[in-house]
């Protein structure tokens, strides 16, 4: 299912709403989210989800965030009130603690029904900085 006409995704440790409705986006990975140390917690991570031209409605999110030696963690989220076809809109899915507990792929998995194949998904990495 084709929900807009395009859709991108970043993925940064955290997003603030700010006056006039701007959207201020903090720390953004850009394939690799780099630690220390395994294991590692992150205090929060959140996935920005920009809708352009809105194509079909929904009104459910399954997200999906799969992460090295651990299982799966499944989350599902409303749909923002508001979404009419032709508008843009832009998500904020967030986790907080999200804990890594060894290097690797990883991906977040975006679904508009729980039974269907992922619509969206954000492959990143996790590292281990080699300079420590």
């Amino acid at each position: 299912m084709k929900i807009a006409k395009k859709i991108k995704t970043i993925l940064c440790d955290d997003v603030r709403q700010e006056v006039g409705g701007k959207m201020s986006i903090m720390g953004i990975y850009s394939k690799d989210i780099v630690v220390n140390k395994v294991p590692a917690i992150l205090p929060f991570i959140n996935l920005v989800v920009m809708f352009e031209d809105i194509k079909e409605n929904f009104e459910k999110l399954f997200v999906t965030i799969v992460i090295p030696k651990s299982d799966p963690i499944k989350v599902s989220y409303p749909a923002p009130s508001g979404i009419e076809k032709g508008k843009d809109i832009n998500l904020v899915l967030g986790l907080s603690p999200f804990k890594l507990n060894d290097t690797g792929k990883a991906k977040f998995e975006i679904r508009f029904s729980e039974d269907e194949k992922a619509s969206i998904v954000h492959h990143f990495s996790i590292k281990v900085n080699e300079q420590v």
